[in-house]
């Protein structure tokens, strides 16, 4: 990287039009014993806020700075802003038993609105987050739990309202804030190992950031500083699915290939078939198979057909045959139903002439008492009803058709027996047809089914050539889904890369915060940078030769400098996030002593930017900065761990 010949810009603050101060900070935090019995009062300011333990050399007193209660002081303002627990798992009860009805109390300012939080300590208080301007007003009230009852739902719908829906499936929306807060309060047992390393399991707080993946916290982290489109995560949880899609076939496709080589190589070997065909070929397949149908055949003692099965015939042949004795039955079954209706019929065709001769001879036509000659009544007298007369003809017609009806009534009574009688010997004849065959059905599965080896062994080739064949059919759809699937995820990435380079401008920003703090409060000849790719967000120091710098000095300073690039980021307006945070005892991180003083002496000069501060950082440490004293308004706590009363809650736990 090209030096750069030039004094570093000196980082300005740009509020947004309108905002003075911080949008949100903690102004008090108090711990009770109970209501009556205040243990520590903290008012904290807006900019920079120190809390001291003094090492050895500076203390007078022999006592460590290790034990006094730093670490508990960040703890407890995570608690108060959201975070599930307030101490590991093993001083936890220690805690509970000695303050059973203790609690620690916030005032927290969002939006200039103060919100007052008191969680318990032990197990008879309930936590609240409620409006009020001093925590001593809520204290009538502590019994009552409130809903919800911490402040992160109305931190969350402050900063995360517009990217908390946009976040993998594996992160509730609710739980955004908690994992932004987490970034902002590193744990110390974290050490600044890692930019990405915000929860440590030793630590007990039940932080849902300590199960996340890189890839989920890089996620909020770009969408908190404005450098994530919905475009590129519709994009990325595209390239996710399909991705697994991929693998899985990849994986499924490499057992298929394996499957090919040994299971062809074998089978040639057992079937005398040429190893050099290729398998992939379907028509080499059938090839094989009808090779192993050949191998049964001669084993079982039956004709073989090329591309049949022993029995193809004779199952082929029983169909049929059962067909035509299906068609005979049911034509049985027809004439049989004929014949049994077939008296009923004739009986009602003769009633029905009966009636029409009846109509002719007595209703309508009479004879003459003196001569005998038919005459026509209603030519004689006319008709007292009907306008027309009475047509003989169509009555002559109806009983001569009636007639006709029953002579072919009679005719199919006296030939439907014979007929009958031609089906049930047809239909016995098929019968017998059909057994011959399931004889010899039966016989060849005796032969199949036989201890002879030979008849086994062919079975076996027969039932592995047809397997091979389906498990090759496979392997072309997989081989063309996986194609298709490659395609789609190079377009997928193709379309996130785009919209990386879009996300540049947020990043451009980032990294040259991150690169002015880099030339600002290290060593001449250290440059910082700042990288987005597929990977992850990578800040990153480059050192000249004769920087005198350890690798882990450096490590340490790239992570505090990328959390203050994106304090400063937020201050600008340019970041939906709080402008607030903090680093537990940095300085034990293999932190520089040089870089140490030069971070004290940044941040209490930027907090001189602005008027108040835009923003609260809060730093425990045990090595006292050059220009603090003790009555400086930055050094807002002074601990020690001894005696007792010198530590955060004035006790001793054990």
């Amino acid at each position: 990287m090209q030096p750069d010949l030039f004094q570093p810009a000196e980082i300005e603050l740009t509020l947004p039009e309108g905002q003075q101060g911080p949008r949100l900070w903690v102004r008090r935090i108090a711990l009770w014993q109970d209501p009556q019995t205040l243990l520590r009062d903290i008012p904290l300011r807006r900019g920079v806020n120190i809390v001291w333990s003094p090492d050895l050399s500076t203390n007078g007193t022999g006592a460590t700075p290790h034990g006094s209660g730093k670490t508990t002081f960040c703890r407890l303002i995570r608690y108060c802003l959201g975070e599930r627990h307030f101490s590991h798992e093993e001083q936890r009860p220690l805690m509970q038993q000695k303050l059973p009805n203790g609690f620690v109390g916030a005032e927290i300012i969002i939006d200039d609105e103060c919100w007052v939080i008191t969680r318990p300590f032990g197990m008879n208080l309930p936590s609240r987050a409620s409006r009020a301007e001093r925590i001593e007003e809520t204290f009538d009230e502590l019994l009552v739990a409130t809903v919800p009852p911490t402040i992160a739902p109305m931190i969350s719908e402050s900063f995360c309202t517009r990217y908390r829906d946009q976040v993998p499936e594996n992160l509730k929306a609710e739980q955004v804030w908690d994992v932004l807060l987490a970034w902002l309060t590193r744990d110390q047992e974290c050490r600044l190992d890692d930019v990405f390393d915000w929860r440590s399991k030793r630590s007990g707080s039940g932080s849902p950031a300590q199960e996340l993946s890189l890839e989920t916290k890089l996620t909020v982290v770009r969408l908190a500083i404005r450098a994530l489109s919905a475009d590129e995560i519709q994009a990325t949880a595209e390239a996710r699915v399909l991705t697994r899609e991929r693998d899985k076939l990849r994986e499924k496709l490499g057992h298929l290939d394996w499957f090919q080589n040994q299971r062809f190589s074998e089978l040639c070997e057992r079937l005398s078939f040429p190893k050099e065909r290729d398998p992939t070929e379907e028509l080499v397949r059938k090839e094989l198979i009808d090779k192993a149908n050949e191998v049964l055949a001669k084993a079982v003692g039956a004709e073989h057909a090329k591309g049949q099965r022993p029995g193809d015939g004779l199952r082929e042949k029983r169909q049929i045959l059962q067909s035509e004795r299906n068609k005979s039955s049911d034509a049985r079954a027809e004439k049989k139903a004929l014949l049994h209706s077939l008296p009923s019929q004739v009986a009602a065709a003769r009633a029905e002439q009966g009636t029409e001769q009846a109509r002719l001879e007595t209703g309508v036509i009479v004879r003459c008492a003196i001569c005998h000659v038919d005459i026509d009544e209603v030519t004689a007298n006319g008709c007292g009803i009907s306008l027309e007369r009475c047509n003989l003809d169509e009555v002559r017609s109806r009983i001569a058709l009636a007639e006709q009806q029953i002579k072919e009534l009679e005719r199919q009574q006296l030939a439907l027996p014979a007929e009958i009688d031609k089906l049930d010997r047809e239909i016995l004849r098929l019968d017998r047809e059909i057994a011959q065959i399931d004889g010899s059905f039966a016989q060849l599965e005796q032969q199949m089914s036989a201890t002879n080896m030979a008849v086994n062994r062919a079975s076996e080739l027969v039932r592995e050539t047809t397997w091979f064949d389906l498990q090759l059919k496979d392997r072309v759809g997989i081989a063309q889904r996986l194609a298709l699937i490659d395609k789609k995820l190079e377009g997928a990435r193709q379309k996130t890369a785009l919209e990386r380079e879009r996300a540049a401008a947020a990043i451009g920003d980032l990294a040259g915060l991150f690169g002015q703090l880099v030339a600002t409060l290290m060593p001449k000849g250290c440059f910082g940078k700042m990288k987005l790719d597929g990977n992850g967000l990578h800040p990153e120091i480059l050192l000249q030769r004769g920087a005198g710098l350890s690798t882990a000095a450096v490590e340490s300073f790239k992570i505090v400098a990328f959390d203050l690039a994106a304090m400063i980021l937020s201050v600008n307006g340019k970041a939906d996030m709080p402008s607030f945070l903090i680093h537990d005892s940095p300085r034990e991180a293999d932190l520089d002593a040089g870089i140490y003083a030069n971070l004290f002496d940044f941040a209490l000069s930027l907090e001189k930017k602005g008027s108040p501060p835009p923003f609260q950082y809060i730093v425990t440490t045990t090595t006292a900065p050059s220009q603090i004293t003790l009555d400086h308004p930055a050094l807002r706590l002074k601990l020690s761990s001894t005696p007792p009363e010198a530590r955060l809650f004035a006790m001793d736990f054990l």
